[in-house]
């Protein structure tokens, strides 16, 4: 079984690692008191801040009175469901959720850099621009020393050939781009690559990290043993991961000699570590990661024909990773553009395509202005009772393929079908000052639209619709459990829009709130109807009965 968890993850100021909290069945306090069952000592933080409890299939969060408040996402939040790639800010301490299986998580969780002190090793540094001549077998490549140990003139002419050496790397790198071309995804092609390494590198323990240079922010991906996947984490030395990603060089330590250069590798000493071999992923000038290798045992320790092995793996990885990278794009992409052609016109989805971060910027959780419109066909539930389904069916499809039309012309977003109903919003995903003159042309646009489909086709019956609008602020995005999202809107503008349409709005009528009509009066024609409170409202609402554009 791979069960899914849920694990908060926080970087102290002035730190380098990352604390790992997981959340479990029972629910957990968060503050700076001793008492909390997560202690977080950060001065914005309250001494009980917040909780955090199993919901069901999710997890919630649910602010405790504290001073500073909490933002999920920027927005601030009272309680609300977690879901992967929350950002939680706890006054000014951020966390991260992690919400997935267990197995993937935890190749994460146990992979720690570390940059304290200990005993200097010997070292030797392979340049990637020298592997060429060794792959065509015309020259020797001069590793940097630090040492006066034996030279790679020397292992060679003590029974390694340049030319075997030559080709024997060539069958490799055969091997290698066979098994990689019918990658794919990036997990897929990562769990290969390592496969490749503990296949030709006599290694105990290796792992994949991928990095981001604009962030400078390393990742574990996939790691591994001799016995599959470790339970205790992987130490790497910041100086080795540092040297090989900025100098673009591999490397081979080893406890054999002294090293001024790796002598805070504290890692290698700590974990009893005899050998340790890390080459980068580079490409054209980009360093996307590294690759690394261990030996716990008393064995002979890695040696230059090793180091040459592992970096063409890493030189050929590195290119089979950044089309896995291009293709998971795509793919992200092609199931992004369906997921918004539901809900938009086709215009606004290159749009939204084309922009950069599509995802972040448009689909996550955030509060947004937007105009809301709800649409009623009224008194067709009482018509329905004495017409058989199938006709039923094709009368709605008819009238809302219509109306959808007419939301998609004016970049609006569908939200939902309601029986006979449905629910629109503008100035989301695509921001628009003119949301609310939209909102109230496509109601216009809407009645027109009926009205001409009842005179055409006898069949409708006479069919009615009642508008209700209403403008202001909402959190908008994908919303829903882990198993099932939709892009909404939901908060107080949303409700008094559903209310002045059942509630205000008679047949035929478009009526909008107080903050619409401020926005659209230049452009529209209204008449002020007698305040009402709404249901669930302590306050009157002042609607206005669109007449007409001006």
């Amino acid at each position: 079984q791979n069960p899914i968890i849920c694990r908060l993850r926080h970087r102290a100021e002035n730190s380098e690692d990352d604390s790992l909290f997981r959340l479990g069945e029972q629910p957990l306090t968060l503050g700076r008191s001793s008492e909390c069952d997560l202690v977080l000592d950060h001065e914005s933080v309250s001494r009980v801040h917040a909780r955090f409890r199993r919901d069901g299939l999710s997890w919630m969060i649910e602010d405790l009175g504290s001073k500073n408040g909490i933002r999920v996402n920027t927005l601030r939040i009272d309680s609300q469901p977690l879901r992967n790639g929350d950002r939680i800010d706890l006054g000014s301490a951020r966390m991260d959720v992690e919400i997935g299986p267990e197995s993937a998580l935890n190749r994460a969780a146990r992979v720690v850099i570390s940059d304290r002190a200990a005993p200097a090793l010997h070292t030797e540094i392979l340049e990637l621009s020298e592997l060429s001549s060794l792959l065509t077998g015309e020259g020797r490549p001069s590793p940097q020393r630090s040492d006066a140990s034996t030279s790679l003139a020397e292992i060679q002419d003590n029974g390694i050939n340049p030319r075997e050496g030559a080709a024997h790397l060539l069958g490799i790198v055969s091997e290698t781009a066979e098994a990689l071309i019918s990658c794919d995804t990036l997990d897929d092609t990562l769990e290969r690559i390592l496969s490749l390494v503990f296949g030709n590198v006599s290694a105990e323990r290796g792992l994949i990290c991928l990095y981001d240079e604009k962030s400078r922010r390393t990742e574990p991906k996939v790691m591994r043993t001799l016995d599959g996947i470790p339970d205790t984490p992987i130490n790497i030395s910041s100086n080795i991961v540092r040297h090989v990603l900025e100098k673009k060089q591999a490397l081979i330590v080893s406890d054999t000699q002294s090293d001024e250069r790796f002598g805070t590798a504290e890692s290698v000493v700590m974990m009893q570590i005899r050998s340790v071999m890390c080459a980068p992923l580079y490409r054209e000038g980009r360093t996307a990661g590294f690759i690394y290798v261990d030996r716990q045992t008393s064995a002979a320790p890695f040696t230059l024909p090793d180091l040459h092995v592992l970096s063409a793996l890493a030189m050929l990885s590195a290119v089979a990773i950044e089309t896995a990278a291009l293709r998971d794009s795509i793919r992200h992409e092609q199931e992004l553009r369906a997921r918004l052609a539901r809900y938009s016109s086709p215009a606004v989805v290159e749009e939204i395509l084309s922009a950069s971060a599509p995802t972040v910027q448009h689909m996550n959780a955030d509060e947004r202005d937007v105009t809301v419109l709800f649409a009623d066909l009224k008194g067709f539930t009482a018509m329905a009772e004495d017409m058989r389904s199938a006709e039923v069916i094709r009368i709605l499809n008819r009238v809302f393929e219509r109306l959808t039309e007419i939301v998609f012309d004016l970049n609006g977003t569908l939200d939902k079908f309601r029986g006979d109903g449905m629910m629109a919003f503008f100035g989301a995903p695509l921001s628009m000052s003119d949301h609310a003159s939209r909102a109230v042309e496509a109601a216009l646009r809407m009645q027109e639209g009926l009205s001409d489909l009842n005179k055409r086709h006898k069949s409708l019956r006479d069919l009615r619709m009642r508008i209700g609008i209403n403008s202001g602020p909402v959190v908008v995005g994908d919303i829903g459990s882990p198993d099932r999202k939709d892009y909404t809107v939901i908060g107080d503008v949303v409700n008094i829009a559903s209310r002045l349409e059942t509630s205000v709005a008679e047949s035929e009528q478009v009526v909008v709130g107080h903050e619409t009509w401020t926005r659209v009066q230049d452009r529209f024609v209204a008449q002020a109807l007698t305040p009402v409170r709404l249901k669930g409202k302590q306050k009157s609402e002042e609607p206005y009965l669109i007449l007409g554009r001006r």
